[in-house]
């Protein structure tokens, strides 16, 4: 695709001038699209069209728990750096919505809750005349159900026994499950903070951060605790303090990856790349012109 292909599509026209591609110049709406104009665009002269660089357009892909493609780039980062956590002791709390007004406030709650139950089971807590005392590194993931109601995994790096009615008692807002885990699962449950990929919840949305997966000193191959998953995904981003998770997820479908020879940029699109994307396939597939092919990896 050239950049003026980019100009003049009915879908990918409205892309905005980005001083980092200084070939693309200011484009109008295309025609057919909310607040086009009803005539199509000049095409430009031999003189003006000269030197337009060719390259191709793509969806930006960040470093970002909360971006269905970028969430790939943080595990890229992150498995080499897991344990081997077969058989381990694998933990699921859930909160009883009952409890709480709402699930924002239970999130808060609950994390607190956390904290206790660790430090009970660091001390050792006593169950039927037996102390059972956990105290081996651990990771946490966090995730969301449709309903918005958070529940939380643990993997905790011992195949000690921990009777399911103590942890129970232990954590008192809602269900929990002990199991033992396999690495197929832990690497599973790491790819998706939301049940069946759906959206953010509206309150996580209005939160300006959350941290996804945690893990204890000692959790990570060859002492590797310095550099978590957290602070690999903000060295990747440049943001305004401000920015809340939404607001940021919306950028990020608003973006697009511009790639002219060797030369990479970021343009700002006037609406989601799906949404553009979809709009050029659609008229190329009825023309029987569409061969296939998607922008998804």
């Amino acid at each position: 695709m050239s950049a003026e292909d980019i100009r003049r599509s009915p879908a990918l026209g409205a892309i905005e001038d980005s001083a980092e591609v200084p070939e693309v110049r200011p484009p109008a709406l295309a025609p057919g699209l909310p607040g086009a104009p009803e005539r199509p665009m000049d095409a430009p002269s031999g003189a003006e069209a000269e030197g337009r660089a060719l390259g191709v357009l793509r969806p930006f892909n960040p470093v970002s728990w909360f971006h269905p493609r970028g969430i790939h780039r943080v595990l890229a980062r992150l498995m080499p750096r897991l344990p081997d956590v077969s058989g381990c002791l694998f933990l699921t709390f859930t909160i009883n919505p009952l409890l709480f007004a709402e699930p924002a406030a239970a999130f808060e709650h609950s994390r607190q809750q956390l904290r206790r139950v660790f430090y009970r089971l660091r001390r050792g807590a006593e169950w039927e005349r037996k102390t059972h005392r956990i105290d081996a590194p651990y990771c946490v993931k966090v995730e969301f159900h449709g309903n918005e109601w958070a529940h939380f995994h643990i993997v905790f790096l011992t195949r000690r026994f921990l009777p399911g009615a103590l942890l129970n008692e232990l954590w008192g807002l809602g269900r929990t499950n002990v199991q033992r885990i396999t690495n197929e699962k832990f690497h599973y449950l790491l790819k998706y903070v939301t049940k069946s990929g759906g959206e953010l919840p509206a309150w996580v949305q209005a939160r300006k951060r959350l941290r996804v997966f945690q893990a204890s000193r000692g959790f990570y191959l060859n002492g590797s605790d310095a550099e978590k998953p957290a602070s690999i995904e903000r060295r990747h981003k440049k943001r305004k303090p401000s920015d809340t998770l939404g607001a940021r997820v919306e950028r990020y479908r608003r973006t697009a990856l511009f790639k002219s020879g060797k030369q990479f940029s970021q343009v700002q699109l006037w609406a989601p790349f799906d949404e553009l994307h979809a709009a050029q396939i659609y008229p190329a597939a009825v023309a029987g012109r569409y061969l296939g092919g998607d922008f998804s990896n």
